[in-house]
This record gives structure tokens, C-alpha cells and sequence, in this order.
């Protein structure tokens, strides 16, 4: 079976034609499926419409936050409650189609865990796409991964590898990345966006200040996400070392009665500190440590749940 995630906000007058349009391409197709819709909180009366959608076919699922928590965390909760073997994430402002399901299906057949999209022909505006293109190289620099377009929100993913991937905040751009430190099946497909219909878009220019303070997260996670203390241990030694010959040198020639100590106060002060920051790096290091235990055996959950359509919502 297919698990269809549809992250919404304020889509109040797109979802009746969305849930009829992938419905009609998944039934073309001959496939099971299911489609979780999850209305972040919307201003408008989104969730009344899939309220509606779900009482006219058992397949189409419901579910609403209490508050606005962002496009992860709605990305976060679909994957949670996926029955299907395959989940599909797609933006519910209609301008992904459907019909390109397939595509993805057909990856996932030849044996890819994920399967990502690169948007082709776009039309945004300038001043989206520029940023957009240079936060798309310095991911694939940092990452190693030869993808083109990370903020695509079109992709495919093994459930069971979608379940295990740790994302929060809006690191949901970064999925393959974080796929990538469990598997190296992973490749992508052309896409191509249709004009919206309705409301309007929900990113700005202000966003792309968020997306580039992420790319600074993306070398620590692609490198040291599950072991923190590497980072902090290197960090340590680079500033513990020197503080450690320092005060060595001091000591020996104390101990022989080169120097007195006050002579050389400030060369002992900055051993002092550089072994005292050393340690306090390290020890943080621990402290990241014992977080990320806490973080990979899942008891955490990033948002809320106010409602949903459908029985047994907690997992």
C-alpha cells in the first residue's frame, strides 16, 4: 500500500481538488493507497474540508495540530501514522501532479530507498531562486550528495526508513541527507510545477535566511549527528594541548627553578583557561551525547495533535 503525506495550510479551497486529483491518478494506476492530510493549524476552514473528504471515502485521513508548528513536524506526523509500505510527500498547494506518482514508484521498484525531485522550468521569482541555487550547492558540497534540488517537497521514501529518519525545527529540506546516514539508495527525478490556483505562496524572502542558518547545522549533521563527541573531542584537544604544554613547561622550569611563577602570570593564566574551556567543550560533548540517546529512542514528539479523522490516533 501507498501512504500519500500532504503537509496544509490555509489550503482551505485546494484540498477538494487535490484529494479528487490524486485520487484519480493512484486509481489509474490500480494501487492501494491512503492519503494523510495534516492541517498545521490552518486560519481557514482547511480542516472542515478534509473533515468532509474523509467522511466521503475511508482512505483519506485527517489530522490537525493544535497550533502551528511548521511544514516538518506535519511532514513528521504523516510519516507516523503511514500504514503503507511506501510513503509520498507532496505540497498541497496543487502545483505537484499526481500522475508523477508513478515515476517515483518505478525508482523505488528498481530498488532506491528514496527518491528525490529536482524541480525543472521553474518561474519563481528571482529572488527565490538565486538563494534557492546557492543553498542547493553548498548542501551538495557539505553532504557529498550528488542531489540538485533539496527543497524539493516531492519525494518517496521506504516507510520504514521514513519512520527512523530524526528530523525537527525545518530540517525536513535536509531529509536525504539524514536518509543518506542510513542508505545509499538514493537518486531523483525531474519534476515539473503547476501554477497555483489558489491562496497564496508561504515563502518568502525572509525564509531564506532560515534555510542558510540550517545549512550551518548541515555540516554537523552530515558528519557528526550521531556522535557529538567527536566534534567536541577535537575541539577539546585543540584547545586542551597547548594549555597542557603550557602549564607543563611552566612547572618543569618552576621545578628546576628557572622562573617564578608570577614572572610568566599571564602565560600561566592562559593554560589555566585553555585546559579549563577544554574541559568544559568535553564535557558538553557528553551532554550531547546522552541527548541524542534520549533523541534516537523516540520519545519526543515535536508537536500536538488537536483532532483527527480517523481511530486509534496514538502510536
Amino acid at each position: 500500500m501507498l501512504s500519500v503525506i500532504v503537509p496544509l495550510y490555509n489550503e482551505e479551497k485546494n484540498v477538494p481538488v487535490l484529494v479528487s486529483s490524486i485520487r484519480e491518478a493512484l486509481v489509474a494506476e490500480d494501487l492501494l493507497y491512503e492519503v494523510i492530510l495534516v492541517d498545521d493549524a490552518s486560519k481557514d476552514r482547511t480542516f472542515e474540508a478534509v473533515r468532509q473528504e474523509s467522511a466521503n471515502d475511508d482512505r483519506i485521513k485527517g489530522v490537525r495540530f493544535t497550533r502551528h508548528y511548521g511544514k516538518t513536524a506535519a511532514i513528521t506526523a504523516g510519516i507516523k501514522y503511514a500504514q503503507g509500505e511506501i510513503c509520498i510527500t507532496m505540497d498541497g498547494d496543487l502545483q505537484h501532479d499526481p500522475r508523477q506518482i508513478s515515476g517515483f514508484l518505478k525508482q523505488i521498484d528498481d530498488g532506491y530507498d528514496l527518491v528525490c525531485s529536482y524541480r525543472i522550468h521553474r518561474k519563481d521569482a528571482f529572488l527565490r531562486r538565486f538563494p534557492s541555487r546557492v543553498a542547493n550547492y553548498i548542501a551538495r558540497k557539505f553532504s557529498k550528495l550528488a542531489v540538485r534540488d533539496f527543497g524539493s517537497g516531492y519525494w518517496a521514501c521506504r516507510t520504514s526508513l521514513a519512520k527512523r529518519i530524526p528530523i525537527y525545527g525545518e530540517m525536513h529540506r535536509f531529509i536525504p541527507v539524514f536518509v543518506s546516514m542510513e542508505t545509499d539508495r538514493i537518486t531523483e527525478i525531474p519534476i515539473s510545477l503547476h501554477p497555483r490556483l489558489h491562496g497564496r505562496s508561504k515563502y518568502g524572502l525572509g525564509r531564506t535566511f532560515r534555510v542558510f542558518s540550517d545549512l550551518l547545522l548541515l555540516l554537523f549533521f552530515a558528519s557528526f549527528f550521531s556522535r557529538p563527541i567527536h566534534i567536541f573531542g577535537y575541539i577539546s584537544v585543540l584547545l586542551g594541548l597547548p594549555g597542557f604544554i603550557i602549564l607543563s613547561w611552566l612547572s618543569l622550569a618552576k621545578l628546576f627553578g628557572h622562573i617564578l611563577i608570577i614572572d610568566y602570570g599571564p602565560m600561566f593564566v592562559l593554560g589555566v583557561m585553555l585546559c579549563l574551556v577544554a574541559v568544559q567543550v568535553f564535557t558538553t560533548g557528553i551532554v550531547c551525547e546522552y541527548l541524542i540517546r534520549i533523541y534516537y529512542s523516540g520519545s519526543a514528539r515535536p508537536y500536538r495533535i488537536a483532532e483527527t479523522t480517523f481511530e486509534n490516533p496514538s502510536l
